[in-house]
């Protein structure tokens, strides 16, 4: 963000600017308050060490900023401008930026999100003597700059600049045949791989769509990578060849700091607590006036916690909690559709991924862009952690560590394959990391992780160990939804064929397998197709025969007062009513257990064998 302010007390300098060096994994805080700029914009732009406040660096920059000087400058005038304030109606900011020369000159300051960038000029001589600047590594470096130079006239430009980015294109590849090659490889397998699990043909696709276009985004891509990987040195070195003089600060004493700090704290938590109940205590609207809402651009604040909230229902389909939306904001919904894809709605991953390109195709006529084809596929990484056997491993020890023989295997088979890894999942693994990190890295993937227990063992050789726990969180009740939301889509399927019949199972299809004793031949392309079943799947109990199960009449065992809530609810439904078998069983590795698709009448369910009886 770039706050320009203007304070009369101030002498212009001129065009230079404030920088800091130190190293940014040193102590967060104390870089901040050693680098010149206003302790209270230090304060409110670090993220919370302690984890409580999701994407604060992110979400709450602007608002928190203006909140905070309101209360401690109220004789300053202060303009906030970011994406919400200009295009909400009863914000001061609604649709400044045609006219920001004029706007502007009302107040002494402003503060801007990086929706002030480019195609904005201020013009504005004498009214503001400096620019603050924070940047995060969220904006490429061009931006950095674009953003800085708003300001037309030559008064001190004071930044924070991080060390290296947050974001990378791709696969963060810096070489535009990497970038490129990845997502031919990755389009590729995921075509192959859709095409044995849909049992439908791809072939017609056309991966050649607009090779110029794709061409100049690898050239971007690449260098945008090479930036954020040096991002402080980048935007320094493009500031010094716009004409900037840099100069670094001298450090400053930070004994008064910890009060700043925590008084700011305070209040961005006021103001994210705040946020989260009145999203949360939005009135519930229906699907058309939630379409009008997402079509309109100018919104006040009351609809726009409106619109989140509604999209937050249907999103995860339970009621929507405070806690739901900080949850939300931190980035919960795609690790819960993972986990969700990876264990209990396995069955339904091959209609998701199809569905999507179906529709890409259709748009495209047959033709499809590889980065947003590749993006919207979610099968390659689902079998990779299904062979990387990660979910099987942890529950099977009541204690982890990394030296464990079933760890050492793990770790070799994930390093082995890294390339893979970092393609699909987005995962960076190396030789360096434990087997427990590695673990960790994988498992952050569906908001998992192992809990630390401590270190254990004699003192010239003590070890720490860890164990998994499962979450304490609303996944359950959110996948048993959609999990009944699949389940209806499903039957409402087969009715409208007129017939009894589901797909294939994933299961028993076509699968991304890593070789488990071949060694890698390329870095993008080390994919090796196999059929059938992965060795990790679980064997056959001795009372279920995977074969000959499908068109068995079955009915439900009565009386399992243990086998929990799913059981009862679908006992009431069903009671005793006869149902045909519409599959082979597939096992759920979720909940450990086999299960099979039945009809008994009303649409086809997913039942857990052991609660079936062949009449």
């Amino acid at each position: 963000m770039t706050i320009y302010r203007k304070i009369p007390m101030r002498q212009n300098i001129g065009g230079n600017m404030t920088f800091l060096p130190t190293d940014f994994q040193a102590k967060h805080l104390q870089e901040w308050l050693s680098s010149g700029v206003d302790e209270e914009i230090i304060a409110l732009n670090v993220r919370s060490l302690s984890g409580t406040l999701p994407y604060e660096y992110l979400l709450w920059g602007t608002q928190a900023l203006e909140e905070r000087f309101r209360r401690k400058y109220p004789e300053l005038r202060i303009l906030r401008i970011d994406s919400e304030s200009v295009a909400d109606p009863s914000h001061a900011a609604f649709g400044c930026i045609a006219h920001l020369n004029e706007i502007l000159t009302q107040y002494d300051l402003v503060i801007a999100s990086p929706s002030l960038e480019t195609g904005v000029s201020i013009d504005i001589r004498g009214h503001f003597d400096g620019v603050w600047g924070i940047f995060q590594g969220v904006q490429p470096v061009n931006s950095v700059r674009q953003m800085l130079a708003r300001v037309r006239e030559t008064v001190d430009r004071h930044i924070w600049v991080r060390e290296w980015g947050m974001s990378v294109v791709g696969n963060g590849s810096t070489t535009i045949g990497g970038l490129l090659r990845s997502q031919h490889v990755a389009t590729q397998a995921n075509i192959a791989l859709l095409s044995a699990a849909d049992n439908d043909d791809y072939s017609f696709v056309d991966q050649n769509f607009q090779p110029e276009s794709l061409q100049t985004w690898g050239k971007r891509g690449s260098v945008i990578n090479v930036e954020m990987r040096r991002y402080r040195e980048s935007v320094l070195a493009g500031l010094v060849e716009d004409g900037y003089i840099v100069i670094d600060t001298d450090d400053v004493d930070d004994d008064e700091s910890g009060a700043v700090i925590e008084s700011v704290k305070a209040a961005s938590v006021e103001l994210y607590t705040a946020e989260c109940k009145a999203i949360a205590d939005s009135p519930t609207i229906s699907d058309p006036q939630l379409k009008k809402l997402q079509d309109t651009r100018a919104k006040t604040k009351t609809e726009r916690h409106q619109q989140r909230k509604a999209e937050l229902s249907r999103r995860y389909e339970v009621d929507v909690t405070p806690n739901l939306v900080e949850k939300d904001d931190d980035g919960w919904y795609p690790q819960l559709r993972m986990h969700y894809y990876l264990t209990l709605g396995r069955e339904f991953l091959t209609n998701r991924d199809a569905k999507r390109a179906k529709a890409q195709l259709e748009a495209g006529e047959n033709s499809v862009w590889k980065p947003d084809f590749n993006r919207g596929q979610m099968l390659p990484a689902v079998l990779l952690l299904e062979e990387l056997n990660l979910l099987q491993l942890l529950p099977r020890r009541e204690q982890l560590r990394s030296s464990d023989e079933a760890m050492q295997e793990f770790k070799a088979l994930a390093v082995k394959h890294r390339h893979v890894i970092k393609n699909y999942l987005h995962v960076t693994i190396s030789e360096k990391l434990t087997s427990i990190a590695i673990a960790q890295k994988l498992l952050a993937k569906i908001d998992l992780k192992l809990n630390y227990v401590g270190r254990l063992g004699k003192r010239e050789n003590r070890e720490c160990v860890y164990r998994f726990v499962a979450p304490d969180d609303e996944r359950n009740s959110i996948f048993g939804q959609w999990l009944n939301r699949d389940e209806l889509f499903l039957s409402e399927s087969v009715s409208v064929s007129n017939k009894i019949s589901t797909t294939t199972p994933v299961t028993d299809t076509t699968s991304l397998s890593i070789s488990h004793n071949t060694e890698v031949v390329s870095g993008t392309n080390n994919i090796v197709f196999a059929t059938p079943l992965s060795d990790t799947t679980p064997h056959t109990p001795e009372n279920i025969a995977i074969l000959e199960w499908k068109g068995l009449m079955l009915k439900m065992q009565l009386g399992l007062n243990s086998a929990g809530s799913f059981y009862s609810e679908l006992i009431s439904k069903v009671g005793s009513a006869v149902g045909v078998a519409d599959s082979e069983p597939y096992w759920n590795g979720y909940l450990g257990q086999w299960q099979v698709w039945v009809n008994f009448g009303g649409g086809c369910t997913s039942v857990v064998c052991d609660w079936l009886v062949v009449v």
